[in-house]
């Protein structure tokens, strides 16, 4: 099953784009093939790990950059493992260079003007350290996902992880945004655990791999980039998640064909969610 809930009336107020690493190329590809049938216009955006980017780069009109600027890194990059980079891995700064490029002038200057944008991100309660925290909850997060199979987490938050929503247009007019987009994306040891306003923060998609925006109001179309068993019974909200399991690994860094495969696969299946609504409308 693609779809979990009724989508043939597409008509969203709010569209989230789930976190999940390289695999979130599986965004950009869906939204290729079937964007123009969904006619998005969404007033609410929000967007978590590498989903804030996929977001970014959608109403920055950038999602074919990003394949191509990423794609182009993996290529050069022979492995996942650099001795003379920061924590001797390649990610923190291939990430960054391609969030960079990828996010000019001109899209930074669409996504302050765009829709309504969250980012969200996490912090660990004060006083634990950093990477402490980030291996305590990683271990949380893949334990309620083996468990729960469900997007939205509970095991974290219970442990005292917390939420921090940040105004990514404001970001944007703050030239702050690209800085924003890589602290989206932390996932230790391979990154160094940032700061935002002061606050030590995680991978939001330790909390919920698919927050809504605030104010959660409207019909919502929340892509994912994982397979999940469970959604909440909700009639607003609407998930579209790949037919099985994409080519990309989270953090592989060193293989540019998983990061095609990836994205040729969220077009296929758009095109068979097309044909599917095509034959219930």
């Amino acid at each position: 099953m693609l779809a979990i809930g009724n989508v043939v009336d597409s008509d969203f107020e709010q569209l989230v784009f789930s976190g999940g690493g390289i695999r979130c190329f599986w965004h950009g590809g869906f939204l290729a093939e079937a964007g123009e049938a969904l006619a998005l216009d969404p007033a609410r955006v929000s967007g978590v790990s590498g989903g804030a980017l996929s977001a970014a780069t959608w109403i920055g009109g950038r999602e074919r950059d990003l394949l191509i600027l990423m794609t182009e890194a993996f290529e050069i990059n022979e492995a996942n493992y650099a001795r003379n980079r920061s924590n001797y891995t390649p990610h923190q700064e291939i990430y960054r260079a391609v969030v960079e490029t990828t996010l000019d002038a001109e899209a930074i200057e669409r996504i302050a003007a765009g829709p309504q944008f969250q980012v969200y991100l996490s912090c660990p309660p004060r006083g634990l350290p950093p990477m402490a925290a980030a291996v305590f909850y990683g271990i949380l997060y893949k334990l309620d996902q083996a468990v729960r199979s469900t997007p939205h987490l509970l095991w974290p938050r219970r442990a005292g992880l917390t939420t921090l929503c940040v105004d990514a247009r404001q970001a944007a007019r703050d030239g702050r945004l690209v800085d924003l987009i890589c602290a989206a994306a932390t996932i230790p040891p391979v990154f160094d655990v940032p700061q935002w306003e002061g606050d030590r923060v995680l991978d939001g998609g330790m909390l919920d791999k698919a927050p809504p925006p605030r104010p959660d109001e409207g019909r919502t179309l929340t892509l994912l980039s994982s397979r999940y068993g469970k959604f909440p019974d909700d009639p607003r909200k609407v998930y579209i998640q790949p037919s099985s399991e994409v080519a990309a690994d989270k953090i592989d860094f060193a293989n540019a064909s998983k990061v095609r495969r990836t994205w040729k696969q969220g077009e296929a299946d758009a095109r068979a969610w097309l044909a599917d609504r095509g034959e219930q409308g």
